[in-house]
């Protein structure tokens, strides 16, 4: 990348104004389902974060959070972070989500949460795999029926990434550039799988008793809807049953492997 990228809060109107055209961008749309900048203003009035990233004098990204009470304490509530389309794969997002780390801790905070479609590989790798996070909640439906051309087709079923801001895996991430994470472990029983002659299987057992389990999804969501929406929408609930069947066990989403064949989440008892 040839601009430097630099990051700072935004705080005026017509810092925060421009996050409009960003979110239509990013995430293509209406806008009826744009982030208001009056309420991202009041975000950051009241304390909150909202941090853009900036390039040549543009906004390429940007995203903010808020206090929230969770467990006992104040976490950071992260509802939304993006970089444009022709900003992505060049390391802005994990650069943006790092300086939100660092507001955070500056601010006190120990945990961040968001949440993310379990059903896109590229953010459950980057959650997982980048910035050492770990899942214990999974909302159905969480938003409703979502029109914006990344959502369209399915259920706006989410999870809830955790990020424990202070830990020594975060931490040593963080210093590494999301860089030099240990594997996950490939010994899992897979519940949810496709078979050699392509077809979609969902394993069900009585009693989970096994140290891990494998959940695939699709490596492509996207593609897939394109290709075959009724499949999307198969593998998306049966993907739904088992992580919420292994969270009510005492499982949670500790892992993520993806490879040029293949994507699953990896669950395990909560340590």
């Amino acid at each position: 990348m040839s601009d430097r990228v630099t990051f700072r809060e935004l705080r005026t109107m017509p810092d925060i104004n421009a996050t409009v055209e960003l979110q239509k961008a990013v995430w293509r749309m209406r806008d009826v389902e744009v982030s208001s900048p009056h309420t991202l203003r009041a975000i950051a009035h009241a304390g909150g974060a909202v941090i853009g990233a900036e390039a040549a004098g543009r906004l390429i990204g940007f995203c903010f959070g808020m206090a929230a009470w969770r467990e006992g304490e104040l976490w950071l509530w992260s509802h939304m972070a993006g970089v444009r389309p022709e900003f992505q794969g060049r390391g802005v997002g994990l650069q943006l989500k790092l300086a939100q780390r660092e507001w955070a801790l500056n601010k006190g905070f120990r945990r961040m949460a968001w949440t993310f479609d379990p059903m896109q590989s590229g953010n459950a790798n980057f959650n997982f795999n980048r910035l050492g996070t770990t899942a214990r909640i999974y909302s159905v439906n969480h938003y409703g029926d979502m029109q914006d051309d990344i959502n369209a087709g399915l259920a706006s079923d989410r999870l809830e990434a955790q990020w424990q801001l202070d830990s020594s895996r975060v931490a040593a991430l963080a210093e590494g550039g999301g860089q030099g994470v240990s594997p996950a472990p490939v010994a899992a029983v897979n519940l949810v799988y496709v078979d050699q002659s392509r077809a979609l299987r969902h394993e069900q057992p009585d009693d989970f008793t096994d140290a891990y389990y494998g959940i695939q999804i699709p490596l492509n969501i996207a593609e897939l809807k394109a290709a075959n929406m009724e499949r999307a929408k198969a593998w998306q609930l049966n993907v739904r049953r088992a992580i919420t069947s292994l969270l009510e066990a005492g499982y949670i989403v500790s892992g993520f492997v993806r490879d040029e064949d293949s994507a699953r989440y990896i669950m395990s008892r909560e340590s």
